[in-house]
């Protein structure tokens, strides 16, 4: 095949400029952002995260109220000690772990000055450097799988039990943490557990 100059040149300024500077959307300390998740070739490429049913799931409908915006995704933020909180008015909803062989990598909130129980963990998550969701357990950097949850989207779990509470099919994937120019503080129904 021959290829002339410029269409070499017409194609990589086109790959380039189709390729995200993940940086410009990275959040700063205190920054409202959301998750998007990277799994390439899953139902779930390029899917918001959304609080739903005590947890995180993704393609379900959100239970929020966010005013007169129909908000489709949840909006979260991180206090300095590496607490993972939904961005909502008071009270709180704060995240929380369970890894143990009990809670088989479940991920679910709390409210307000709620206790967590044994084996449960609070964080610290972090945003790393390549502006990625984790939860850093020592010098490990722990990430997300989703599970299918039949007609109810996916439900995200912490990656290290390939079935937590027996579910098949789950896959890991990469939690991109995006800014929010302009957050939104909703209400989250049923986040509580």
């Amino acid at each position: 095949m021959k290829f002339t100059t410029s269409t070499v040149v017409a194609s990589t300024l086109a790959v380039a400029a189709a390729q995200v500077n993940w940086n410009d959307t990275k959040p700063a300390q205190g920054d409202a952002f959301r998750v998007m998740a990277i799994r390439s070739g899953s139902e779930f490429h390029y899917a918001d995260v959304a609080a739903y049913k005590g947890g995180l799931s993704m393609k379900v409908d959100q239970d929020s109220r966010c005013g007169d915006v129909d908000h489709q995704y949840a909006t979260f933020f991180l206090s300095k000690e590496g607490d993972l909180y939904l961005y909502t008015p008071n009270p709180p909803l704060e995240a929380y772990v369970d890894r143990s062989g009990m809670g088989q990598g479940v991920l679910q909130f709390t409210t307000g000055v709620q206790p967590i129980g044994r084996n449960q963990e609070r964080g610290p998550f972090k945003i790393n450097a390549d502006s990625n969701l984790v939860f850093q357990s020592g010098s490990e950097e722990i990430g997300f799988q989703a599970c299918p949850n039949g007609d109810q989207g996916y439900s995200i779990w912490m990656e290290g039990n390939p079935k937590p509470a027996y579910q098949e099919g789950c896959l890991p994937f990469i939690a991109k943490a995006l800014k929010e120019d302009a957050p939104v503080k909703c209400l989250y129904e049923g986040m509580s557990n």
